[in-house]
């Protein structure tokens, strides 16, 4: 049975997404960046780049090496792939190339077939910089993004403008993660990642698991609570608490799609607070604690969102299930957990 807990949280999620209107231009319902690709990986930028758009995102971005752009090039032609971490470029020109790319997004994943080498880091430490310096622009953080963030925390802290940082650790990832910052392993599950989200200068963490944690080391603001609630489903304290039903086999690209939807909420919602949807009937929250907690509700919404994804290709395909299947329902998800479009949207353009 869904909580009342959980029902109110989806329903603020849904109040993030625009309408599908007319009189909304190409790119503002969503730009998404995805930083990552390496002469290793090619498929986790392009499964969180094409789970974005699959979730409803305008256009999406993959920023990655040479080799592996021309490889993700023929995966699909909705992308819009920069190969321009080129190691024979100095870092000085990649910054500049990354500048002009990351001003036209709204959200950049960093991680997604990222790898480990020292160019590739450096890469991320750039666009981590880059992005720090636009008050306005969320960022995602998954697989070697991660990897950055626990050798050099400083890349997430003391960020200005609302929260707007979002990371996405697995266990052995928010294992190292909580080591770094030194936080004592035998705590409980539940204030653990409210303790690691308070060290990296609350950060909002999904603390994914048989449970996800949800938590930016603050407590939870009343509007997003249901009052007198203790059920699981949801949030009390300084949580929330995902345990909705997910799949049983787990693929290696899940958390590429739980990425790129993660960053599509977060730019819904950020464009939502900004005023963007106003002229098509959307107007922007009046609740404070609404207003400056969207990467809370984004990362509810994408968790929800993620482990149905998985149920249903699992239903589907049981251990036969790979990605590539996650992908193809992601559309068909997302209408069964947040609606398909209303008749008041209006007519289209074409």
């Amino acid at each position: 049975m869904v909580s009342k807990q959980h029902a109110h949280l989806l329903s603020l999620v849904r109040s993030m997404i625009p309408p599908l209107s007319p009189k909304l231009h190409k790119g503002q319902a969503g730009r998404i960046g995805v930083l990552g690709g390496s002469g290793d990986y090619s498929g986790a930028p392009y499964f969180s780049s094409m789970g974005a758009m699959r979730f409803g995102a305008d256009l999406a971005h993959v920023i990655c090496e040479p080799g592996a752009g021309a490889v993700i090039k023929t995966y699909s032609p909705d992308l819009i792939v920069h190969g321009v971490l080129d190691p024979s470029k100095s870092m000085d020109q990649i910054r500049e190339e990354l500048k002009g790319i990351m001003a036209r997004l709204h959200v950049l994943v960093v991680g997604p077939g990222l790898g480990r080498s020292e160019h590739m880091q450096n890469c991320a430490k750039v666009a981590f910089e880059i992005a720090k310096e636009n008050e306005q622009m969320g960022v995602v953080v998954d697989a070697d993004g991660l990897w950055l963030v626990q050798n050099e925390p400083q890349v997430v802290k003391d960020w200005p403008g609302v929260p707007r940082i979002i990371l996405t650790p697995n266990v052995m990832e928010f294992k190292r993660l909580c080591d770094k910052m030194q936080i004592d392993p035998s705590s409980s599950p539940e204030t653990l990642c409210p303790k690691l989200a308070s060290a990296l200068g609350n950060v909002t963490i999904i603390q994914k698991g048989s449970t996800d944690i949800i938590s930016n080391g603050l407590e939870i603001p009343h509007s997003l609570r249901v009052e007198g609630s203790d059920e699981k489903q949801g949030g009390q304290g300084d949580i929330l608490e995902n345990d909705s039903e997910g799949g049983l086999k787990r693929v290696g690209g899940q958390g590429d799609i739980l990425s790129g939807s993660t960053g599509v909420l977060m730019a819904w919602g950020t464009e939502w607070v900004n005023g963007t949807y106003e002229h098509v009937g959307h107007p922007p929250p009046k609740d404070k604690g609404i207003a400056t907690n969207i990467p809370l509700l984004a990362a509810y919404g994408a968790s929800t969102f993620n482990r149905l994804v998985s149920k249903r290709g699992f239903e589907k395909k049981g251990r036969s299930m790979v990605t590539g299947d996650l992908v193809d329902l992601v559309g068909p998800v997302y209408d069964e957990l947040f609606g398909q479009p209303g008749e008041q949207e209006g007519k289209g353009k074409l």
